[in-house]
């Protein structure tokens, strides 16, 4: 965009000082669609293009997780438009959220070439994709123009409609970034229905967030409808699945654009929008891989739940009506490392990062907040304390699900969840039809073991190939790869236990 005022004043005669003024707008799209990658669809073909050519030219970065599942989806589309293209795609995580990344994105684009002006990037994944392709279109020749498509809950609620950017830095998350605009970000909740159930739980923390600091409804919506919205993934599978979804959707991707139009920049430090990110950038950071973005958020907020709590903010029923939601989205309220010396180290983290002051969003009943500077390390103290023997109070609670009821999307069925874990632990069953494979989520932190109940095929762990037959009981570290695929002519079910990374 060109600049709509600009100014230039000299001072003496002749000029020995100059102050130049320029303002320069910024202006974005967030669109809801549906089946983006559909040919037929042209939202991906025209966002963000500003000269039709004779044919167009694309940089596609892709998530690997993604790739794997949409990829034959994303060349279809791109060769039935005969755009000319290059594929970069990207294993993510948050442990290779970093400069390295950056530069093999730009290491991509220097040997595709585009144009600086009229040739978007295109980003396809979560927040993390965004996140680094978001921080190469404002580096790459001082402004590239770029377009988000999240895959996401995380990504299509929070990471993909702002304007941040930025990778992780020796132990800091985000520590270099910068804001920067998308062309246009493209929402399209279909990729949800091939969403782990726990990546599902970590965006609707996001979620949650923002009906705790400014919007009861959405708290409602979430209250009356939680485990119709986890086994549906927010895709509207049914007609009130469809109403509920749409509504809760229309209202966290609204109500957070509301909080950050006004203050793109963060030149105001007091963000509402910053509730749950006091301490969970640390925490996060701590205890990669254990907890992914939305759980540690969700942590953060149960402790300054906590804190309002003791201050009178909040009544004692309204924070036993927030920790229950919490554990019927499946997301934990406590972690091991939540111990003083980190708490004090991330509380100076916040304070220095925000200019000197805490200011700290802290809930005010449901649906509203105010601000803290005068929290002491003693409270912070006591506030933790409570909140470990609300964990080992309620330790015992667990999630039950009938197994012969409804499967999600990827075919599991909750069996059994601690509600109040601080990692990931769960027992699934799950289903695979003949002649089809799925690869398991590789970044939960935990150890599993897979029961064979019936049914053959093969698991294939970092390529390693092991026959499946009922009975046999493997086991997997975290972080292992591994792929199941029915290859026989009856349904190959198993249970998979998930306990604590590490774990004998």
């Amino acid at each position: 965009m060109q600049p709509v005022e600009s100014k230039l004043v000299e001072t003496g005669f002749p000029a020995h000082h100059w102050r130049v003024e320029a303002q320069l707008p910024v202006g974005y799209d967030v669109q809801l669609t549906t089946g983006v990658l559909d040919p037929s669809n042209p939202a991906l073909l025209d966002a963000g293009t500003t000269v039709r050519a004779e044919r167009l030219r694309r940089f596609v970065v892709v998530d690997a997780n993604v790739y794997a599942i949409y990829g034959d989806n994303v060349r279809k589309y791109l060769e039935h438009h005969n755009i000319e293209y290059s594929l970069c795609v990207l294993p993510v995580s948050e442990e290779t959220k970093t400069m390295e990344s950056v530069f093999t994105v730009v290491n991509g684009l220097d040997a595709f070439g585009i144009s600086r002006r009229n040739e978007p990037i295109i980003a396809i994944g979560g927040g993390v994709v965004l996140d680094i392709v978001g921080l190469v279109g404002s580096l790459y020749r001082r402004g590239t123009p770029y377009v988000r498509v999240p895959t996401s809950l995380i990504g299509l609620v929070d990471a993909g409609v702002g304007i941040k950017t930025g990778v992780n830095h020796g132990s800091h998350k985000n520590r270099l970034g910068s804001y920067f605009a998308p062309t246009v970000a493209l929402l399209d909740r279909d990729f949800l229905a091939t969403v782990d159930a726990r990546h599902i739980s970590n965006g609707l923390a996001e979620i949650l967030k923002i009906a705790l600091i400014k919007d009861v409804r959405l708290f409602q919506l979430l209250e009356d409808h939680a485990e119709l919205l986890l086994a549906e993934r927010l895709t509207g599978q049914t007609q009130t699945g469809d109403l509920v979804a749409s509504e809760v959707f229309s209202r966290a991707v609204g109500g957070m654009l509301e909080e950050l139009q006004p203050n793109l920049w963060e030149k105001q430090l007091e963000r509402v929008v910053d509730y749950g990110h006091s301490f969970s950038p640390t925490l996060e950071m701590r205890a990669l891989p254990a907890l992914l973005h939305g759980e540690a958020v969700t942590i953060d907020m149960a402790l300054t739940t906590v804190l309002a709590e003791g201050r009178g903010l909040v009544s004692t029923m309204d924070r036993e009506r927030i920790f229950r939601l919490m554990r019927r989205l499946r997301l934990p309220v406590w972690h091991p490392l939540m111990e003083a010396e980190l708490l004090e180290h991330a509380l100076r983290e916040t304070v220095r990062h925000r200019d000197g002051l805490q200011r700290m969003p802290i809930p005010v009943g449901i649906g509203a907040a105010c601000f803290l500077n005068d929290l002491t390390a003693a409270e912070l103290a006591r506030a933790a304390e409570i909140l470990r023997t609300l964990q080992e109070t309620k330790a015992d609670e667990v999630i039950v699900t009938d197994v012969g009821g409804r499967s999600d999307a990827a075919g599991n069925r909750l069996i059994d969840r601690g509600g109040l874990s601080s990692t990931w632990q769960a027992i699934h069953w799950a289903s695979l039809p003949p002649g089809t494979f799925r690869e398991e989520d590789t970044r939960a932190g935990t150890d599993k073991f897979c029961f064979v109940l019936a049914g053959e095929g093969e698991l294939r762990i970092d390529e390693v190939r092991h026959d499946l037959r009922p009975g046999d009981l493997i086991a997997t570290r975290a972080g292992a790869v591994h792929r199941f695929a029915n290859q026989g002519t009856e349904h190959l079910s198993w249970l998979m236990i998930e306990v604590p990374g590490g774990a004998a």
